[in-house]
């Protein structure tokens, strides 16, 4: 069995591994115009890499939800909830998650008006030579 201190050196170490995997993600979803699309990939990865549930029933020490409900749902032969003892607290995360993510764009979007999120959605392109699409090609 493992001490506290196991514990948390690991969930220290996989916290890194998993920011290092969600920065990877960010750099992949980086030019997805749309901002909510990238933000909603977003949280879904955080939520499922970060979310945590007891590691055995008995124990109070936390693991990761996906790593608990792929060891009892596919390693262990007859086990009673099989996926669901991971999935459940992984959902529930999610779901608050998307609706704190909605709260929050709408709060934006009143503060700031709806400008501001299509501004910050949608930003110039710039051509190679410096000048954006909206500039004229003559001078005057």
């Amino acid at each position: 069995m493992y001490t506290a201190d196991d514990y948390l050196q690991g969930w220290i170490a996989y916290s890194i591994g998993g920011l290092l995997l969600l920065f990877c993600l960010w750099y992949l979803l980086r030019n997805i115009g749309y901002g909510a699309v990238r933000h909603i990939v977003m949280l879904t990865f955080a939520a499922f890499l970060f979310t945590p549930v007891t590691a055995y029933r008995d124990d109070a020490h936390l693991a990761p939800a996906f790593f608990v409900s792929l060891y009892e749902g596919v390693l262990l032969s007859g086990a009673d909830d099989g996926f669901q003892r991971g999935l459940v607290p992984i959902i529930a995360v999610l779901v608050f998650a998307f609706l704190i993510y909605g709260v929050g764009r709408l709060i934006w979007a009143k503060l700031f008006g709806a400008k501001s999120l299509a501004a910050a959605g949608a930003a110039v392109e710039v051509d190679a030579d410096g000048r954006s699409d909206a500039s004229s090609d003559s001078v005057s």
